[in-house]
């Protein structure tokens, strides 16, 4: 989980490559107000909007829409494509709006991001008027077939240490670690909505070899993590990856497998 600084610095970074590094959360966005399903007229609250993707997708029902983020640069951006829309730097923990203001509620992609998620959800419960829906979309954390690459980066990148790692406990309630699904169905039930509903997304992405998986992961990450390597261990990285990525590519293709959960609920 990261601070609402450490969110607004990290995306304020990113404005103008937002939506080209995460490549997912334009098609997710428009999924998650179909599975909402405002009607023309509601008054809806995005948060986290990032560059708009949710946003857009409301606007094309013709709701009227609200975006905050704690990046301003991204709202400043935001409100330039689309003057239609009020637009407010706001730290989500903290939402300046009157109880029972909105309609529908959205955050696409923020839950897993937030250090206190049971906090804004209190907040979300508190703007939404009676009857009023909360549409959040997860991102699901899994390696798949790119165990490889995960291993390759532990061995490059984490500390040494001389003992062995346990591996984590299961999800529980009790239990800190990434978001789930389950336990986002738990917090919005604990929060005092109801209803509450879950779809899944999945969202493979082709890679043509392994030269051009490389240079996808540049941009979302890779480029930074390298340079905190010496000159010759940067270059024995990144001929180690590209012979994991080979075998990958020989296995059945070098497919990212994406997914999602969408989840919905109601303010009694």
């Amino acid at each position: 989980m990261v601070s609402s600084a450490q969110a607004r610095e990290k995306y304020d970074q990113l404005v103008d490559r937002y939506e080209e590094i995460f490549f997912y959360v334009g098609d997710t966005g428009r999924r998650l107000i179909e599975f909402a399903a405002p009607p023309p007229g509601s008054r809806v609250l995005d948060v986290g909007a990032g560059r708009g993707a949710v946003t857009r997708a409301a606007l094309a029902l013709g709701c009227s829409v609200t975006a905050i983020d704690a990046s301003p640069k991204m709202i400043e951006r935001l409100v330039e494509d689309h003057p239609e829309v009020t637009g407010v730097a706001m730290d989500a923990a903290h939402l300046d709006f009157t109880a029972g203001s909105f309609d529908l509620a959205t955050a696409g992609f923020v839950v897993q991001i937030l250090d206190e998620p049971a906090v804004v959800l209190a907040e979300v419960h508190r703007v939404l008027a009676p009857g009023g829906t909360v549409a959040l979309s997860l991102e699901t954390q899994s390696v798949g077939r790119l165990g490889w690459f995960q291993e390759l980066t532990l061995e490059f990148f984490a500390p040494a240490t001389s003992e062995p790692v346990s591996p984590p406990p299961a999800d529980t309630e009790a239990s800190p670690g990434p978001m789930t699904h389950d336990r986002l169905d738990a917090l919005l039930a604990e929060t005092g909505f109801l209803d509450i509903e879950r779809a899944p997304v999945e969202m493979p992405v082709p890679i043509a070899d392994p030269p051009a998986l490389w240079d996808w992961l540049m941009p979302r990450g890779l480029a930074e993590i390298q340079e905190t390597l010496p000159a010759d261990r940067r270059a024995e990285f990144r001929t180690r990856f590209l012979q994991g990525a080979q075998t990958m590519h020989d296995d059945g293709g070098i497919t990212l497998d994406f997914a999602a959960t969408l989840h919905r609920a109601r303010r009694p």
